[in-house]
């Protein structure tokens, strides 16, 4: 399908107006403090003369993964001690010691 010059300087059009916009946006959001009255329309009850916010209800405790689980365990090293992490686990034993194997002799033909 040919794509006429008309097309292209719309569809060029469009992108450039599209950030413009974005652009214009995104300044008038950061030069916009908020600190006047009503300034954030979203915004409802932080008024002088409004009474504070009632504090969030605890949410109930979680029945489908209850704490702690069912095979956890207390860790064997304690990160939050002075104890350097090497001595909080013994050494690996070391391999045992190789039998030496007895010299060859020459062999006689």
């Amino acid at each position: 399908m040919p794509v006429n010059a008309a097309s292209e300087i719309l569809a060029l059009t469009l992108i450039f107006v599209v950030h413009v916009v974005g652009g214009l946006m995104l300044v008038w959001g950061m030069l916009d403090s908020g600190s006047g009255p009503g300034r954030r329309w979203w915004r409802r009850g932080n008024g002088p003369d409004d009474p504070p916010p009632a504090p969030p209800s605890p949410s109930p405790p979680s029945v489908r993964f209850p704490l702690p689980l069912p095979g956890a365990e207390p860790s064997r090293v304690r990160l939050r001690d002075e104890t350097p992490l090497r001595e909080a686990r013994p050494l690996p034993p070391r391999r045992p010691g190789r039998e030496l194997r007895p010299e060859r002799s020459p062999q006689r033909r």
